[in-house]
């Protein structure tokens, strides 16, 4: 896996995501572009790469049987994506909006 060059959009993604981690959330793209105000292909870009380096994992959401809507992809770190994160994350300051929740099975026993 080779290691990113960390822009200020990664920067700022994984603040976020080392912040979700914390508090025992994950966080799907859409709630990323909003928690930074960033362009969707700045955050996906971001994404990517920090997923190619192995510092994120990703699973998609399954749905209930009849919900008629796309699919949300979940993003969280690895081990070695918080330890990247606390040397290359710009902190986020943002108060807990409501989509800010933790997700079913989603704990500290997930770290």
């Amino acid at each position: 896996m080779r290691t990113p060059t960390v822009s200020r959009t990664m920067a700022e993604v994984l603040g976020l995501l080392l912040q979700a981690w914390q508090e025992g959330a994950e966080l799907h793209g859409w709630l990323i572009m909003r928690g930074l105000r960033r362009s969707g292909p700045a955050v996906y870009a971001a994404l990517d790469q920090l997923e190619d380096a192995g510092w994120t994992t990703a699973s998609w959401e399954a749905l209930p049987a009849g919900e008629n809507r796309a699919r949300r992809r979940y993003y969280r770190l690895t081990a070695s994506g918080v330890e990247a994160a606390r040397q290359h994350a710009i902190p986020v300051e943002t108060e807990r909006p409501r989509w800010w929740r933790p997700q079913p099975g989603f704990g500290m026993a997930a770290r």
